[in-house]
């Protein structure tokens, strides 16, 4: 039996991928075919080494269609190997519907297409996440992380979906990642992580050479419950039932402010929200360390956050009565909606006064503990944000 689909002709595979269904499908079938939902397929050995369409594996769903593999690569992304494929006539193969070709499985491997300069790592369901930054590829995938990039033909690249950018260093749902401290594995979910056993992650078929080290960050992401509660979530190939949730926000600080002018109004902060999902930013609070009162008087007033539209989006704020002169907490509270699948840059703006000491910075924390996110138009705090862990503090220098 020729189990080597590495080479099967693309236009043989394409005719296979793209054919009309051929006949309906008859569930009654599957006492007289043995096969069931799950199994690997093929069709019987022609013995003809000039044939091709005996090589092509079929994923058998559980809807009754078969879905074609690709190549090798997509498949050892979900198989370890050809056991337990089973052989059918082209009479019974035709009575099994044509669904869509497999994608890679999530978490394993990036991919790329030779037109377009982007990586992207795959969610499920093939959706793509651009990763925007070499820095966030090392991050998430080590120093070596060129090494997972498989490019796909650009003729099947229509079977995946680009969802939102990976701006931050968090790993995509359906990736495997190991706690270097005490090897134990989970799974992403979305904001989540699941917990799954080394028993647990072969029953899934999950492959341990793919887990990535997930170092103390990966204790920072909330439990989930354990990965084989739905399993068939991560172990269903055609991705019927799959995971489809996605971190509702990211934030990062892709033009940071290092210098600001005295005697003006000036941008202090600036951040780009990018929503996967409908989410609503309810509070942000700032802590700022340096120069904020000079004598007693405030040489910051008007502190207000703006989105890319100039729109004050939670009202202005002053400094707190009780503030001394090198510390102060300020808290925003409002309704800011991002709808799915969108982005903005919002900047934090004040005025600042002419006895600004000169050369003096500032530090601009904002502290997870004090931000409140949503999903949607809920006011409930659920919503969980990206990176995992505090974000990272801006200083502004004043000239």
């Amino acid at each position: 039996m020729r189990r080597n689909i590495q080479h099967f002709p693309l236009a043989v595979l394409m005719s296979l991928a793209l054919a009309l269904p051929l006949l309906p499908a008859r569930p009654a079938a599957a006492t007289v075919l043995g096969v069931f939902p799950g199994d690997l397929i093929k069709l019987q050995d022609d013995h003809n080494s000039q044939t091709h369409e005996d090589e092509a594996v079929y994923y058998f769903d559980k809807d009754w269609f078969r879905h074609p593999f690709p190549n090798q690569r997509v498949f050892m992304s979900w198989y370890r190997d050809f056991s337990g494929v089973k052989s059918l006539s082209t009479t019974d193969m035709a009575d099994i519907r044509m669904g869509a070709p497999v994608t890679y499985r999530p978490g394993t491997r990036l991919v790329k297409i030779p037109s377009i300069p982007k990586v992207y790592a795959v969610e499920p369901g093939g959706i793509l996440r651009w990763i925007t930054d070499e820095s966030v590829a090392k991050d998430l995938y080590g120093a070596n992380w060129s090494k997972r990039v498989d490019d796909v033909s650009e003729a099947f690249f229509v079977n995946y979906k680009e969802g939102e950018p990976l701006r931050t260093a968090m790993w995509p749902t359906g990736t495997l990642v190991r706690n270097p401290a005490d090897k134990t594995l989970y799974v992403i979910d979305g904001y989540s992580r699941r917990h799954v056993t080394a028993t647990e992650a072969a029953s899934l078929r999950l492959n341990e050479s793919d887990a990535l080290d997930g170092g103390t960050a990966i204790e920072e992401l909330p439990m989930g419950p354990s990965a084989t509660a739905g399993g068939d979530r991560l172990s269903d190939t055609a991705e019927l039932s799959r995971i489809e949730t996605l971190p509702a926000l990211q934030i990062d600080f892709p033009a940071p402010v290092t210098a600001a002018a005295r005697g003006a109004e000036q941008v202090l902060l600036s951040m780009r929200l990018t929503a996967g999902a409908p989410v609503t930013l309810r509070r942000l609070t700032a802590k700022l360390s340096g120069p904020v009162r000079l004598n007693g008087q405030p040489l910051l007033t008007d502190l207000r956050f703006e989105d890319s539209a100039g729109e004050n989006i939670f009202g202005t704020v002053q400094l707190p009565a009780d503030s001394g002169d090198e510390l102060a907490t300020l808290v925003w509270n409002g309704a800011f909606t991002l709808q799915a699948g969108t982005e903005d840059m919002v900047k934090l703006l004040a005025s600042v006064s002419a006895d600004m000491p000169a050369g003096a910075q500032l530090t601009i924390e904002l502290p997870r503990s004090g931000s409140y996110v949503s999903d949607g138009f809920d006011a409930e705090e659920r919503a969980q944000f990206a990176p995992p862990g505090e974000l990272p503090d801006a200083k502004v220098t004043f000239r």
